[in-house]
């Protein structure tokens, strides 16, 4: 007479909860994700991949840029209220003032995009290119960036600086 095996096996139901503890963490993972999104990354202001295709341009034109124009960033301490940023570009062979620029203005923070200021460019005066005045709402370190062409030839900028509140 043969004796009936009455053990059960639990396999089935490992391999359940397992494909279930898979699926939850997979949708908690999705769920990280969207409520954390990657920053963009501000350098020579373009989106990764065109930088990345591009690189080598944007270099050999920052280096011959560099080799004939001088830029002088003018701004203070930033402060709560009414800060501004100038720029002056001299030809280092003659010393003229240029004054026929192209330039793109990002006041940003350097973790994070939520707090960026595009300042819009007012025109060219006292041979300074001014931006319009902005408001600092958070203290704490600060970035100035810009892009500059002149012609066929650009250039990245960036510079750090403070915010205190008074």
């Amino acid at each position: 007479m043969q004796e009936k095996n009455n053990k059960k096996s639990f396999w089935p139901y490992g391999i359940i909860i397992s494909i279930l503890l898979v699926a939850i963490a997979c949708a908690v993972n999705v769920k990280i994700a969207l409520d954390h999104p990657v920053e963009y990354d501000t350098y020579f202001l373009s989106k990764k991949q065109v930088l990345d295709e591009d690189i080598n341009n944007l270099l050999a034109s920052q280096d011959m840029f560099n080799s004939k124009y001088t830029i002088d960033v003018i701004y203070t301490k930033f402060e709560e209220k009414n800060n501004e940023v100038k720029i002056r570009i001299i030809n280092k062979l003659t010393q003229e003032i240029i004054k026929n620029a192209n330039l793109e203005l990002l006041i940003t923070r350097p973790d994070t995009s939520a707090f960026d200021i595009k300042p819009k460019f007012l025109g060219v005066s006292n041979n300074e290119y001014t931006f319009e005045p902005f408001n600092i709402n958070k203290k704490g370190r600060w970035q100035i960036l810009f892009t500059t062409s002149i012609g066929e030839l650009s250039s990245f900028t960036k510079l750090e600086t403070y915010a205190s509140h008074k």
